[in-house]
């Protein structure tokens, strides 16, 4: 598995996906967003974002590798099912949100 996550993986993910032993293209949406686009989270309609996740899609296909992506919650990983052949659902920032929420409630109890 390799992860494209820089505009210098975009410009060679074909290279990179020809490569033996690589199974599998990632796309971690925020960590391609912040050097191609400046910011995160990217929207998702950017065209610059557009256009290389589709780079990186179609590399995966030419070569026969998988082709997968982060997503944020349940709906997006429904909807990306109908082009990735992985998803993963991120759940670091949700986890610690859902932990300190709770944190909140017990210290702000009264019992």
């Amino acid at each position: 598995m390799i992860q494209i996550e820089t505009r210098a993986g975009v410009d060679n993910v074909d290279a990179i996906a020809a490569v033996p032993g690589v199974d599998l293209i990632f796309i971690g949406p925020n960590d391609l967003a912040q050097p191609l686009l400046g910011y995160t989270p990217a929207r998702g309609d950017e065209p610059e974002f557009v256009q290389a996740v589709d780079k990186i899609v179609s590399a995966a296909r030419k070569h026969g590798k998988w082709a997968g992506r982060m997503v944020n919650n349940g709906t997006a990983a429904r909807e990306a099912r109908e082009r990735y052949d992985t998803v993963a659902i991120t759940g670091d920032t949700k986890a610690i949100q859902n932990w300190y929420m709770a944190e909140f409630e017990i210290a702000r109890s009264n019992v």
